[in-house]
């Protein structure tokens, strides 16, 4: 026993230590999305709402509960207790069958209905993906600008130092020590603005995930032109689950039509039965033979103007109605495409600008002035804007690849790349 606790411990521990391991590793975008899918309560809710439906079809598709029937005939006024000749007790069973094919027609119209779920349930997937993508993006573009704010401050604490070791030489400015410390204080600010918007990005984040990511994001930006041709996305727009499950509400529809159609049919009522009697034949004085009975009824669907056509007038309409929402879904999809794309081509060439051109210019001044104001050919305020001005296309850029960011994943989940 001791043997089997020491091994159960060992495994306990070992378990415990993976379990802390996964938790404080960085997170990519793939883990947060993993995380988001698996507590998402929406998710689950879907799932057993189609299990339900699965279930409900086989009851949806059998015939209405036998009915049983016990009664007693030709009992006598004069004396209720007795029984004469006519007095026949009853026992039997009675079958409703719905009009045509309405049983079939209601357990086709269940399984529809589940199957919607079933691309409902693909679509909340690809939004859950999606809003898990973008809340890890700004996660991770927040945790970079404060990084670049930092690193921004490292060079203000420098600059500082460099006027302080010039001032005390005898051939700096006081004034440019203290515009060095103001400059900092400020940075300073801004980087406690850069937490703030990283704390809230990371609370964004564990909306979806239950938890806040640990560390720093892995692998934030990778992007290229060499992207999926425009046509092949506007063609894999029409597999969207989001238009699937329209699809499948306007086979529901139909069927509503079709059970709307049987109502102009007759429904049938089928009953059979035993009857005894206690009375004696009066010429004979012997007992009467005990009674069969059988009957079958069924409705006359005669007047229907004010019931059937109607029925059928709603359900042909309901389902136009079903046709134009699945339209106007269509056209939202087909407009937010094109302007992801135009956003996504936009922010490339601005990226390319931004990076290859005014950074590298950004750069240059700054390395230029401060060799020129270490050789006193260039003031500290000079030296100073050109570092703001590095540290503001710097920030530009985060913001621009953020934007990227967002148009492709917009688009991964216009063409469903996440299924």
């Amino acid at each position: 026993m001791r043997n089997h606790a020491s091994v159960l411990c060992r495994t306990l521990v070992v378990s415990g230590l993976l379990v802390l391991a996964q938790t404080t590793q960085a997170w990519d975008a793939d883990t947060a999305v993993n995380l988001a899918l698996e507590q998402d309560e929406g998710l689950k809710a879907l799932e057993q709402r189609q299990s339900g439906l699965s279930e409900r079809a086989v009851a949806d598709g059998a015939l209405p509960d036998p009915e049983i029937m016990i009664g007693v005939e030709g009992v006598p006024v004069t004396d209720p207790f007795d029984a004469d000749m006519m007095t026949m007790y009853k026992i039997g069973v009675r079958q409703r069958i719905p009009a045509g094919s309405t049983l079939e027609l209601n357990r086709d119209r269940t399984l529809q209905e589940a199957d919607g779920l079933a691309a409902e349930i693909a679509a909340r997937r690809l939004e859950i993906a999606r809003e898990t993508r973008l809340a890890w993006l700004d996660w991770a573009s927040a945790n970079e600008a404060l990084e670049v704010a930092r690193e921004t401050a490292g060079a203000f604490e420098e600059l500082k130092s460099l006027t302080e070791s010039r001032y005390r030489a005898g051939t700096g400015r006081q004034r440019d020590v203290d515009q060095a410390r103001l400059e900092l204080s400020v940075l300073e600010r801004r980087i406690l603005v850069e937490q703030t918007r990283l704390d809230k990005a990371a609370s964004d984040l564990a909306r979806w995930t239950g938890t806040k990511p640990p560390g720093t994001p892995q692998g934030w930006f990778q992007s290229t032109r060499t992207g999926e041709p425009t046509d092949r996305l506007r063609s894999k727009l029409l597999q969207h689950p989001v238009l699937a499950a329209s699809d499948q509400r306007i086979e529901v529809g139909i069927t509503d039509t079709r059970l709307a159609r049987q109502a102009y049919r007759p429904s049938w009522m089928v009953e059979a039965g035993y009857a005894h009697t206690r009375g004696n034949d009066p010429m004979t004085m012997q007992r009467q033979s005990d009674k069969l009975f059988a009957m079958v009824s069924f409705s006359v669907p005669l007047f229907t103007g004010n019931r059937q056509d109607r029925r059928m007038a709603s359900a042909r309409a309901e389902l136009e109605a079903l046709g134009h929402d699945r339209g106007l879904q269509l056209q939202e999809l087909r407009g937010n495409l094109e302007r992801q794309l135009s956003l996504r081509d936009s922010n490339f060439d601005q990226l390319d600008w931004m990076e290859s051109r005014v950074l590298a210019n950004a750069e240059a001044t700054v390395e230029s002035t401060h060799s020129a104001y270490r050789a006193d050919r260039a003031s500290f305020d000079e030296l100073v804007r050109a570092r703001i001005a590095l540290l503001d296309q710097q920030l530009e850029i985060i913001d621009i690849r953020q934007a990227l960011a967002r148009a492709e994943i917009q688009l991964a989940w216009l063409t469903a790349e996440e299924l």
